[in-house]
Protein backbone atom coordinates (compact mmCIF):
# COMPACT_ATOMS: atom_id res chain seq x y z
CA UNK A 1 0.00 0.00 0.00
CA UNK A 2 1.05 3.58 -0.72
CA UNK A 3 0.36 5.98 2.14
CA UNK A 4 0.19 9.62 1.06
CA UNK A 5 0.97 11.56 4.23
CA UNK A 6 0.30 15.28 4.46
CA UNK A 7 1.50 17.34 7.45
CA UNK A 8 -0.48 20.56 7.61
CA UNK A 9 -0.33 23.66 9.75
CA UNK A 10 -2.39 26.79 9.25
CA UNK A 11 -3.04 26.20 5.53
CA UNK A 12 -6.08 25.03 3.59
CA UNK A 13 -5.52 21.64 1.93
CA UNK A 14 -8.83 21.44 -0.01
CA UNK A 15 -7.27 21.83 -3.46
CA UNK A 16 -4.57 19.22 -2.85
CA UNK A 17 -7.04 16.67 -1.46
CA UNK A 18 -9.50 17.19 -4.31
CA UNK A 19 -6.72 16.58 -6.87
CA UNK A 20 -5.51 13.45 -5.09
CA UNK A 21 -8.97 12.04 -4.47
CA UNK A 22 -9.91 12.50 -8.13
CA UNK A 23 -6.89 10.47 -9.20
CA UNK A 24 -7.72 7.61 -6.86
CA UNK A 25 -10.68 6.75 -9.08
CA UNK A 26 -8.42 5.75 -11.97
CA UNK A 27 -5.43 4.04 -10.29
CA UNK A 28 -4.96 0.36 -9.73
CA UNK A 29 -3.29 -0.29 -6.39
CA UNK A 30 -3.92 0.31 -2.73
CA UNK A 31 -3.57 3.95 -1.69
CA UNK A 32 -4.49 5.79 1.49
CA UNK A 33 -4.36 9.51 2.23
CA UNK A 34 -3.59 10.62 5.78
CA UNK A 35 -3.57 14.26 6.89
CA UNK A 36 -2.10 15.34 10.22
CA UNK A 37 -3.22 18.76 11.42
CA UNK A 38 -0.48 20.09 13.69
CA UNK A 39 -2.97 21.85 15.96
CA UNK A 40 -3.74 24.64 13.48
CA UNK A 41 -5.52 27.73 14.84
CA UNK A 42 -8.11 27.51 12.03
CA UNK A 43 -9.61 24.60 10.02
CA UNK A 44 -7.36 23.14 7.32
CA UNK A 45 -10.32 21.82 5.29
CA UNK A 46 -13.60 23.54 4.50
CA UNK A 47 -15.79 20.44 4.66
CA UNK A 48 -14.08 17.23 5.87
CA UNK A 49 -17.09 15.06 4.89
CA UNK A 50 -16.30 15.72 1.21
CA UNK A 51 -13.09 13.75 1.51
CA UNK A 52 -14.34 10.24 2.10
CA UNK A 53 -10.99 8.77 0.99
CA UNK A 54 -9.01 10.77 3.54
CA UNK A 55 -8.15 9.92 7.13
CA UNK A 56 -7.67 12.98 9.35
CA UNK A 57 -5.68 13.06 12.59
CA UNK A 58 -4.88 16.09 14.73
CA UNK A 59 -2.13 16.80 17.22
CA UNK A 60 -3.46 18.03 20.56
CA UNK A 61 -0.67 20.61 20.64
CA UNK A 62 1.66 22.07 18.03
CA UNK A 63 4.57 19.63 17.69
CA UNK A 64 6.45 21.10 14.72
CA UNK A 65 7.44 19.73 11.34
CA UNK A 66 9.74 16.91 12.47
CA UNK A 67 7.48 15.42 15.14
CA UNK A 68 4.40 15.67 12.93
CA UNK A 69 6.12 13.61 10.23
CA UNK A 70 6.98 10.97 12.81
CA UNK A 71 3.32 10.92 13.87
CA UNK A 72 2.36 10.27 10.26
CA UNK A 73 4.91 7.45 9.97
CA UNK A 74 3.26 5.74 12.92
CA UNK A 75 -0.25 6.32 11.53
CA UNK A 76 0.51 5.11 7.99
CA UNK A 77 -0.68 1.63 7.09
CA UNK A 78 1.34 1.33 3.88
CA UNK A 79 4.92 0.17 3.46
CA UNK A 80 5.71 3.15 1.22
CA UNK A 81 5.13 6.66 2.59
CA UNK A 82 4.82 9.67 0.29
CA UNK A 83 5.19 13.00 2.09
CA UNK A 84 3.46 16.00 0.53
CA UNK A 85 3.27 19.53 1.92
CA UNK A 86 -0.23 20.89 2.26
CA UNK A 87 0.36 23.84 -0.09
CA UNK A 88 1.61 21.63 -2.95
CA UNK A 89 -0.20 21.54 -6.28
CA UNK A 90 -0.49 18.29 -8.24
CA UNK A 91 0.27 19.06 -11.90
CA UNK A 92 0.36 15.58 -13.48
CA UNK A 93 -2.73 13.47 -14.15
CA UNK A 94 -0.52 10.41 -13.53
CA UNK A 95 0.93 11.69 -10.27
CA UNK A 96 -0.32 8.87 -8.03
CA UNK A 97 0.17 6.10 -10.60
CA UNK A 98 3.78 7.23 -11.10
CA UNK A 99 4.37 6.95 -7.37
CA UNK A 100 2.64 3.58 -7.20
CA UNK A 101 5.19 2.17 -9.63
CA UNK A 102 8.00 3.29 -7.31
CA UNK A 103 6.14 2.03 -4.23
CA UNK A 104 5.95 -1.44 -5.80
CA UNK A 105 9.70 -1.48 -6.46
CA UNK A 106 11.29 -2.82 -3.27
CA UNK A 107 14.76 -1.91 -4.56
CA UNK A 108 14.00 1.81 -4.06
CA UNK A 109 14.11 2.94 -0.44
CA UNK A 110 13.98 6.71 -0.98
CA UNK A 111 12.74 8.56 -4.07
CA UNK A 112 12.36 12.30 -4.64
CA UNK A 113 9.85 13.49 -7.24
CA UNK A 114 11.00 17.10 -7.47
CA UNK A 115 9.28 20.45 -7.15
CA UNK A 116 8.85 23.50 -9.34
CA UNK A 117 7.60 27.04 -8.89
CA UNK A 118 5.46 29.29 -11.01
CA UNK A 119 7.12 30.69 -14.12
CA UNK A 120 5.50 34.10 -13.76
CA UNK A 121 7.47 36.53 -11.63
CA UNK A 122 5.49 37.60 -8.53
CA UNK A 123 5.34 41.20 -7.29
CA UNK A 124 8.46 42.66 -5.71
CA UNK A 125 7.03 42.11 -2.21
CA UNK A 126 7.19 38.33 -2.77
CA UNK A 127 10.16 38.19 -5.15
CA UNK A 128 12.87 36.89 -2.79
CA UNK A 129 11.32 33.51 -1.94
CA UNK A 130 10.35 32.93 -5.58
CA UNK A 131 13.81 33.77 -6.93
CA UNK A 132 15.70 31.69 -4.38
CA UNK A 133 13.36 28.71 -4.72
CA UNK A 134 13.33 28.84 -8.52
CA UNK A 135 17.13 28.89 -8.71
CA UNK A 136 17.82 26.41 -5.91
CA UNK A 137 14.91 23.96 -6.01
CA UNK A 138 13.29 23.91 -9.48
CA UNK A 139 15.62 21.32 -10.98
CA UNK A 140 14.99 19.06 -13.96
CA UNK A 141 15.39 15.32 -13.53
CA UNK A 142 18.66 15.56 -15.47
CA UNK A 143 20.03 18.20 -13.09
CA UNK A 144 18.95 16.22 -10.04
CA UNK A 145 20.56 13.03 -11.30
CA UNK A 146 23.74 14.88 -12.22
CA UNK A 147 24.16 16.93 -9.04
CA UNK A 148 22.29 14.88 -6.49
CA UNK A 149 19.45 17.39 -6.25
CA UNK A 150 19.54 17.66 -2.48
CA UNK A 151 16.91 16.16 -0.22
CA UNK A 152 13.48 17.60 0.49
CA UNK A 153 10.65 16.19 2.57
CA UNK A 154 8.02 17.49 0.14
CA UNK A 155 7.13 15.00 -2.61
CA UNK A 156 9.46 12.29 -1.35
CA UNK A 157 8.65 8.59 -1.00
CA UNK A 158 10.33 6.73 1.84
CA UNK A 159 9.88 3.03 2.54
CA UNK A 160 8.55 2.48 6.03
CA UNK A 161 11.39 0.11 6.91
CA UNK A 162 13.81 3.07 6.55
CA UNK A 163 12.30 4.59 9.69
CA UNK A 164 13.55 1.62 11.72
CA UNK A 165 16.99 3.25 11.35
CA UNK A 166 16.29 6.96 10.83
CA UNK A 167 13.54 9.16 12.26
CA UNK A 168 13.03 12.91 12.07
CA UNK A 169 14.79 14.52 15.03
CA UNK A 170 12.06 15.76 17.36
CA UNK A 171 14.45 18.12 19.16
CA UNK A 172 13.99 20.38 16.11
CA UNK A 173 10.63 21.93 16.93
CA UNK A 174 11.04 25.15 14.96
CA UNK A 175 11.06 25.84 11.24
CA UNK A 176 13.72 24.56 8.90
CA UNK A 177 16.51 22.06 8.28
CA UNK A 178 14.79 19.03 9.80
CA UNK A 179 14.97 17.70 6.24
CA UNK A 180 18.68 18.57 5.99
CA UNK A 181 19.50 16.56 9.10
CA UNK A 182 17.20 13.70 8.09
CA UNK A 183 18.74 13.54 4.61
CA UNK A 184 22.22 13.51 6.12
CA UNK A 185 21.34 10.65 8.46
CA UNK A 186 19.85 8.73 5.54
CA UNK A 187 23.17 9.02 3.74
CA UNK A 188 25.11 8.01 6.85
CA UNK A 189 22.94 4.89 7.08
CA UNK A 190 23.58 3.96 3.47
CA UNK A 191 20.31 5.12 1.91
CA UNK A 192 20.70 6.87 -1.43
CA UNK A 193 18.03 9.02 -3.06
CA UNK A 194 16.47 7.85 -6.31
CA UNK A 195 15.10 10.65 -8.51
CA UNK A 196 11.75 10.54 -10.29
CA UNK A 197 10.37 13.02 -12.81
CA UNK A 198 7.06 13.60 -11.02
CA UNK A 199 7.16 17.14 -9.59
CA UNK A 200 4.61 19.15 -7.67
CA UNK A 201 4.25 22.92 -7.91
CA UNK A 202 4.91 24.82 -4.70
CA UNK A 203 2.90 27.86 -3.75
CA UNK A 204 4.63 31.20 -3.14
CA UNK A 205 3.01 32.38 0.06
CA UNK A 206 5.78 34.27 1.84
CA UNK A 207 6.47 37.96 1.58
CA UNK A 208 10.14 38.99 1.53
CA UNK A 209 10.03 39.94 5.20
CA UNK A 210 8.27 36.71 6.21
CA UNK A 211 10.81 34.66 4.25
CA UNK A 212 13.72 36.46 5.91
CA UNK A 213 12.19 35.74 9.33
CA UNK A 214 11.83 32.06 8.38
CA UNK A 215 15.42 32.06 7.14
CA UNK A 216 16.68 33.24 10.53
CA UNK A 217 14.61 30.57 12.30
CA UNK A 218 15.92 27.92 9.90
CA UNK A 219 19.54 28.87 10.53
CA UNK A 220 18.93 28.69 14.28
CA UNK A 221 17.77 25.13 13.66
CA UNK A 222 20.80 24.46 11.49
CA UNK A 223 23.07 25.45 14.39
CA UNK A 224 21.27 22.89 16.55
CA UNK A 225 21.64 20.26 13.83
CA UNK A 226 25.43 20.44 14.19
CA UNK A 227 25.09 19.03 17.72
CA UNK A 228 22.37 16.51 16.82
CA UNK A 229 24.14 15.01 13.81
CA UNK A 230 25.65 11.55 14.27
CA UNK A 231 28.92 12.87 12.79
CA UNK A 232 29.54 16.56 13.41
CA UNK A 233 32.49 16.91 11.02
CA UNK A 234 30.74 15.06 8.19
CA UNK A 235 27.57 17.12 8.69
CA UNK A 236 29.47 20.41 8.37
CA UNK A 237 31.06 19.14 5.17
CA UNK A 238 27.60 18.00 3.95
CA UNK A 239 25.97 21.44 4.26
CA UNK A 240 27.42 24.07 1.94
CA UNK A 241 26.67 27.04 4.21
CA UNK A 242 28.43 25.35 7.14
CA UNK A 243 31.39 24.25 5.04
CA UNK A 244 31.89 27.79 3.65
CA UNK A 245 31.86 29.21 7.18
CA UNK A 246 34.31 26.52 8.32
CA UNK A 247 36.63 27.35 5.42
CA UNK A 248 36.60 31.08 6.23
CA UNK A 249 37.39 30.23 9.85
CA UNK A 250 40.24 27.89 8.83
CA UNK A 251 41.94 30.58 6.77
CA UNK A 252 41.32 33.42 9.23
CA UNK A 253 38.87 35.27 6.98
CA UNK A 254 35.91 35.56 9.35
CA UNK A 255 37.13 38.96 10.55
CA UNK A 256 37.00 40.33 7.01
CA UNK A 257 33.55 38.84 6.51
CA UNK A 258 32.34 40.44 9.75
CA UNK A 259 33.72 43.83 8.77
CA UNK A 260 32.04 43.59 5.37
CA UNK A 261 28.79 42.56 7.06
CA UNK A 262 28.99 45.42 9.57
CA UNK A 263 29.24 47.91 6.72
CA UNK A 264 26.95 46.24 4.18
CA UNK A 265 24.23 44.21 5.91
CA UNK A 266 21.87 47.12 6.74
CA UNK A 267 21.81 48.15 3.07
CA UNK A 268 21.66 44.53 1.92
CA UNK A 269 18.73 43.77 4.21
CA UNK A 270 16.76 46.70 2.79
CA UNK A 271 17.42 45.45 -0.74
CA UNK A 272 16.29 41.93 0.15
CA UNK A 273 13.11 43.24 1.77
CA UNK A 274 12.40 45.40 -1.28
CA UNK A 275 12.87 42.47 -3.66
CA UNK A 276 15.64 44.14 -5.68
CA UNK A 277 16.62 41.57 -8.30
CA UNK A 278 20.22 42.61 -9.07
CA UNK A 279 22.55 40.19 -7.28
CA UNK A 280 19.78 39.00 -4.99
CA UNK A 281 20.96 35.38 -4.80
CA UNK A 282 24.53 36.37 -3.88
CA UNK A 283 23.17 38.91 -1.39
CA UNK A 284 20.85 36.35 0.20
CA UNK A 285 23.69 33.82 0.52
CA UNK A 286 25.91 36.42 2.16
CA UNK A 287 23.10 37.35 4.56
CA UNK A 288 22.69 33.68 5.54
CA UNK A 289 26.44 33.41 6.14
CA UNK A 290 26.29 36.54 8.31
CA UNK A 291 23.36 35.12 10.30
CA UNK A 292 25.10 31.79 10.75
CA UNK A 293 28.24 33.47 12.05
CA UNK A 294 26.24 35.63 14.46
CA UNK A 295 24.24 32.67 15.79
CA UNK A 296 27.28 30.41 16.17
CA UNK A 297 29.10 33.16 18.10
CA UNK A 298 26.02 33.61 20.30
CA UNK A 299 25.83 29.86 20.85
CA UNK A 300 29.55 29.55 21.70
CA UNK A 301 29.32 32.49 24.09
CA UNK A 302 26.52 30.77 26.04
CA UNK A 303 28.31 27.42 26.24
Amino acid sequence: MLSICIPAYHCNVDALLIALQNQLESVSGEVEIVVCDDCSPSPIVTNPSEFHEVRFIRNTKNLGRASTRNVLVQAAQGQAILFLDGDSEVISSNFISNWLEIAQNDAVSVSYGGSIYQIEQPPASHFLRWKVSTIRESKTIEERNRNGGGFKTNNVLIRKSVFDKVLFNEKLSGYGHEDTLFGFELRMNGFHTHHLDNPVRNAILDSNEAFLAKTEEAIRNLCKCIDYASNRKAFIAHVRLLSVHATLKKYGLLGLMRLTAFIGVPVLLNRLKAGRSLGIIFGFDFYKLYLLDQLLREKNHKS
